[in-house]
This record gives structure tokens, C-alpha cells and sequence, in this order.
């Protein structure tokens, strides 16, 4: 008799307490047939957790908003699902790559990465897929024959008010974004479903009137 599917719902960049008032309703209901959950960091409070453990098991990793938060998760996890060995990180990287990679990002108008999942794959040496986050933004292709896979963000800056967008980083930092398309700055989380032949990624975008940034 063949096994059952394994279904993983995907999320990230919550940011709960610090943006979010609470983590929305829609999150909830489309990750609620989820046997397993990946939390990709920026978690922000940890009532995010024990609201997504009523749902199913959860594995975290922590955000570089969360370090703020108090919250000490490990920086990366390794799991294994039906055979499939699965990496979960939330991406950040040092001030000396993500500071030239923004900057030619504003000037393309463009995600320009440097690198970044190729850093990714040599971290983790042999996976068959890669979640992440910290970019807000949707990510699903292929490195080396791995699988890299975000679903975008729970909060999108977008869902801030536009007085809040101020400064030199928050205006160059929006201006970005402008190039990005509607589907593309949706809200979003994922579901990975893992099966005997191998697994799917998709992206479920969230209804933006769910969410509600902190005033």
C-alpha cells in the first residue's frame, strides 16, 4: 500500500508584534491541512508558534528581526520527509553582500541576489530543496539540481502607509519594489507536498484586506 502524501505548509517573515498586530486568520486556514510546518524566521513573537503548533508539528529557524525579539531558534535546520532531505533558512547574510546586492537591486530595478541560493546550496551540501525567506519576495527555481523555494512573506512592506515609506533607505528600498509585480507583492505562504516520486511547491496568496499592519 503506498504511503500517503506529506503535506508542508511554508511561511516566513511574519513579523507579528513588531508589524503585524496578530498573525492573520488567512494564514491559519490555508495552512490547516498541513501535516508539518516550516517557519522560515522572522518570527517576531513567539505566540506565531503555539498558534501554527495547534495546527501541526513545527520547525523553525531564526530571522534577523527575531534576534531582536529575544527569540533563539538555530540559524538553519536540516529535515527529512519520505526520504527527502529538506534545508530551512531564512537567508539574511552579512552587511558586506547584502549592502551591494540592494544597491544594484535599486539601480536594476530588480532582485539582484549575488549569489545567494548558489551560498545557500554549498551550505547545505546535498538537498533535495531549500526554504526560505527575509526577501519578501516569491522564489522557486533550481541550483545544482536543488530546489529553492520561498513563498514570498506573510507581511509585504506595501501594507504599510505610504507617510511610513520615509528616508533615504525606506524610499530607495519601496522604489525596488515598485518593479515588482501585484502577484509578486501579494502575501503569501506555501505548501510542499512530498510524495513517493518526488514533491510539488506552490504558492497560496493570501487576500490583502486579512492583514493589518500595527499603527
Amino acid at each position: 500500500m503506498t504511503a500517503p502524501n506529506v503535506r508542508i505548509g511554508v511561511l516566513s517573515d511574519t513579523h507579528v508584534g513588531e508589524t503585524l498586530p496578530e498573525l492573520p486568520a488567512a494564514v491559519l486556514e490555508a495552512l490547516a491541512d498541513s501535516d508539518l510546518i516550516l517557519h522560515a524566521g522572522d518570527i517576531t513573537c513567539l505566540s506565531v508558534l503555539a498558534q501554527l503548533r495547534d495546527l501541526a508539528p513545527v520547525v523553525a529557524v531564526q530571522g534577523d528581526h527575531d534576534r531582536d525579539a529575544g527569540i533563539d531558534l538555530p540559524v538553519s535546520r536540516i529535515i527529512t520527509v519520505r526520504g527527502r532531505r529538506i534545508g530551512l533558512v531564512h537567508g539574511r547574510r552579512s552587511r558586506m553582500v547584502e549592502m551591494p546586492a540592494a544597491g544594484f537591486s535599486l539601480v536594476r530595478r530588480r532582485a539582484v541576489l549575488l549569489g545567494l541560493h548558489r551560498g545557500m546550496r554549498r551550505r547545505f551540501g546535498p538537498v533535495d530543496l531549500i526554504v526560505h525567506g527575509h526577501l519578501h519576495i516569491p522564489v522557486d527555481t533550481e541550483v545544482r539540481g536543488t530546489r529553492v523555494f520561498s513563498p514570498g512573506a506573510v507581511y509585504m512592506p506595501e501594507d504599510r502607509e505610504t507617510s511610513e515609506k520615509t528616508g533615504i533607505k525606506g524610499r530607495a528600498y519601496m522604489r525596488f519594489r515598485d518593479g515588482l509585480t501585484s502577484d509578486e507583492r501579494r502575501p503569501a505562504v506555501g505548501m510542499v507536498t512530498v510524495g513517493p516520486v518526488g514533491f510539488t511547491c506552490v504558492r497560496i496568496m493570501l487576500p490583502g484586506s486579512a492583514l493589518r499592519p500595527n499603527d
